[in-house]
């Protein structure tokens, strides 16, 4: 018998949280087409922090003008061995969600 596998959270961050809340909806799509048992949401960078360290996070993935948070969210990223990865900035502007599923599928060693 099958293991059963846990839902993934995977957290998209940006300064504002409005275009990755778009983002968030083509990618939880893309998600959703391949039957992938992921949560995707998203949060504005300043609160990144604070869901790291209280909720699951199994991947972060940034937004290009956010790439400065790396450095202040990098030991809470280590201590909780959270995968993360900056969002390129062709995939950020055109909302594509199956690019950033990919990247978060390789953060979580996940086939596609």
């Amino acid at each position: 018998m099958g293991e059963t596998q846990k839902i993934k959270h995977i957290l998209l961050i940006c300064t504002a949280g409005i275009t990755t809340g778009l983002l968030v909806k083509n990618v939880q799509s893309a998600a959703d087409a391949h039957h992938l048992d992921v949560h995707v949401y998203s949060a504005p960078a300043i609160l990144a922090d604070q869901i790291i360290q209280n909720e699951p996070v199994d991947a972060l993935l940034i937004g290009p003008q956010s790439k400065y948070e790396i450095e202040r969210l990098k030991d809470y990223l280590t201590y909780k061995k959270v995968p993360y990865k900056l969002i390129s900035n062709e995939d950020y502007q055109t909302l594509n969600g199956e690019a950033v599923l990919a990247d978060s599928m390789k953060l979580l060693q996940i086939e596609v």
